[in-house]
């Protein structure tokens, strides 16, 4: 089993309807989160003491090494505390401790292009090639030789677009952990890099070559 230091993101959010074509700016500006107690924003108190037990019992049993937990509503953080070790060194875990989260970037970065989006600075079905030239006359692959990962394709039907890339549609693959190994292997001869790195390498090279 391989253990791993967690953030847990434990999010209250309430949802309105929007028009599915509308394009306007936010009405309301989120002030910075202030602190407060569970009661004053509809919280129980005995109930958070449920999470500050399970997660110091989770390190107390080596089941995690660690965690950070934070719980906001209505803009007042109400419960936050860091627990176990930040390193195999034992240095004790601070709350403002800076965690690799993989794949929950995902949702940080949907979220950042849809704010962009409602100011109105791009549309979603805009080409991606407006932005990186390189993904301009996309092809698919249509026959890959195993013997030496040579390969014919033609060209795509359509662009990228950022509707493509935020509802995983792009055709774009998952590279070392994707399901399909002819992927992995075209990844590897491109000398794309993915999931975690030492190499000296930028996201701008990566993107580059996966282009």
């Amino acid at each position: 089993m391989i253990r791993k230091t967690v953030p847990i993101f434990l999010v209250l959010a309430c949802t309105s309807l929007i028009h599915l074509h509308a394009q306007t700016p936010s009405l309301q500006k989120s002030p910075p989160l202030q602190t407060g107690s569970p009661e004053a924003v509809g919280l129980s108190a005995e109930r958070l003491d449920r999470i500050d037990h399970m997660l110091q019992e989770a390190v107390e049993e080596n089941t995690i090494p660690g965690a950070v937990a934070l719980v906001a509503r209505h803009g007042k953080i109400v419960f936050h505390d860091a627990y176990g070790q930040a390193n195999a060194s034992g240095k004790p875990l601070q709350k403002d401790a800076i965690f690799r989260i993989a794949s929950q970037t995902k949702a940080i970065t949907s979220t950042a292009v849809m704010m962009l989006w409602e100011e109105g600075k791009f549309q979603l079905d805009d080409p991606i090639s407006k932005y990186i030239p390189e993904f301009k006359n996309p092809q698919v692959l249509v026959n890959f030789r195993y013997a030496d990962t040579s390969y014919t394709a033609r060209p795509a039907e359509r662009e990228i677009t950022i509707r493509h890339l935020l509802t995983h549609t792009s055709g774009l693959g998952y590279g070392v952990i994707d399901g399909d190994e002819r992927m992995k292997m075209l990844y590897q001869k491109a000398g794309t890099t993915d999931l975690f790195t030492t190499e000296n390498v930028t996201i701008k090279e990566i993107v580059l070559k996966l282009a």
